[in-house]
């Protein structure tokens, strides 16, 4: 199969489809079943690679992994820590979406799931500390060698995919990590990241006064790793260049916000805002920008109920395809599409508090790189690694 021969973002099939009557036998065959299964969960596409080998070579090949990862489509599901101090996972389809070890008990230690991005997931250790990335629809693993500078468990981390300068190579990823100054509480920050193409970790000089950054609020956005900060600025940091700055969040017109989070839509920066129901028989009122170059635009702005479960709605990190997940602080994430139209209703077993850190998690076949010094250690470094 040639490597050009996947789809894109949902490509019109009509003109293959006619010419497969004809051609049966042909490459376009092959095109209109490439592009039918870039539009299945992972979950399905791991059971079809027992169809034929032909299917299997399809679905396991670098290109087709690539082009599946990339199709935009909905969150598959969150992560987060229990009452208990596990990993769980709530997925919005069991039949689609669910994974073959929700806690991630494949990895050599319990875990704290840090940062996800297209399928893969950067966790770490709660004993020894290390940075783990595995894929977990896959079980795919590898551990990261240990940072140069002392992480505290105030670090926070990014997750980046590199895209591949060709469809048939593993895609690099890259680690982002701000970590406090231990000996300062003046929220001096300092920059730290791990990627795959040199399998090293690279230190950048400090940064002064950035604010506290929240945890959990970090996004990638175009080789960028974003947070927000209890100034209500947004922090960038380019591990490729090391330039770092910060700016306030977009001004609304919404009286007393007060939740607000940042996310992804298209590739680009998003925030939303929700000004809670001042009353039972009021909204909750939502507001989604996008950063254009230089300025921002609305994106959405509708209200959420009335009613006692709408009362008081917390944004997550958007993530996925257009669609913002809304968390009560009970046991309910609602989802509701640009328009404020109703789309998914997740109940999770969280602790009933708005501090629960939900890691948006899409699941994709994309393969785990290892570098040589985890190829010649073998089992005690890595599990499952593909290359």
């Amino acid at each position: 199969m040639q490597d050009d021969d996947h789809g894109g973002r949902g490509e019109e099939v009509e003109e293959e489809t006619a010419e497969w009557g004809r051609d049966y036998k042909g490459m376009t065959r092959q095109k209109v079943v490439h592009r039918i299964l870039l539009l299945l969960p992972a979950k399905s596409l791991l059971r079809f690679r027992c169809v034929s080998r032909r299917w299997n070579g399809i679905i396991s090949s670098n290109s087709f992994v690539h082009a599946h990862a990339a199709v935009p489509r909905l969150v598959s599901g969150l992560l987060y820590q229990s009452s208990q101090g596990t990993v769980a996972y709530a997925a919005f389809c069991h039949a689609t979406a669910s994974l073959p070890d929700p806690s991630l008990s494949f990895l050599p230690e319990p875990v704290a799931v840090k940062a996800s991005a297209r399928g893969l997931l950067c966790c770490r250790g709660r004993f020894s500390l290390m940075y783990y990335v595995c894929n977990p629809a896959t079980a795919v693993w590898v551990s990261l060698p240990r940072p140069r500078n002392l992480h505290n468990y105030d670090t926070e981390v990014v997750l980046m995919i590199d895209d591949p300068p060709r469809s048939n190579r593993v895609s690099e990823f890259r680690v982002v990590c701000a970590f406090p100054r231990v000996e300062r509480i003046d929220h001096v920050r300092g920059f730290e990241t791990f990627s795959t193409d040199l399998w090293r970790w690279v230190t950048s000089p400090w940064t002064l006064r950035l604010g506290r950054l929240l945890p959990g609020s970090g996004v990638a956005v175009g080789g960028r790793a974003c947070w927000r900060t209890t100034r209500n600025t947004v922090i960038m940091y380019d591990p490729r260049d090391e330039k770092r700055w910060g700016f306030k969040r977009p001004k609304r017109d919404l009286d007393g916000v007060t939740w607000w989070e940042i996310g992804v839509i298209e590739e680009q920066l998003s925030v939303a805002y929700a000004k809670v129901a001042s009353t039972p028989e009021s909204s909750t009122m939502v507001e989604v920008m996008v950063a254009d170059s230089d300025s921002w635009s609305l994106r959405a702005a509708f209200g959420v109920g009335p009613g006692s479960r709408e009362n008081n709605l917390k944004p997550l990190r958007m993530e996925g395809d257009e669609e913002l997940l809304l968390w009560d602080g009970q046991r309910h994430i609602l989802g509701r599409d640009m328009v404020g139209r109703a789309t998914r209703l997740l109940v999770v077993d969280a602790p009933a508090t708005f501090s629960v850190e939900f890691v948006p998690y899409t699941a994709t076949l994309l393969h785990v790189k290892r570098g040589i010094r985890s190829q010649s250690a073998g089992a005690s470094t890595s599990g499952r690694v593909q290359r």
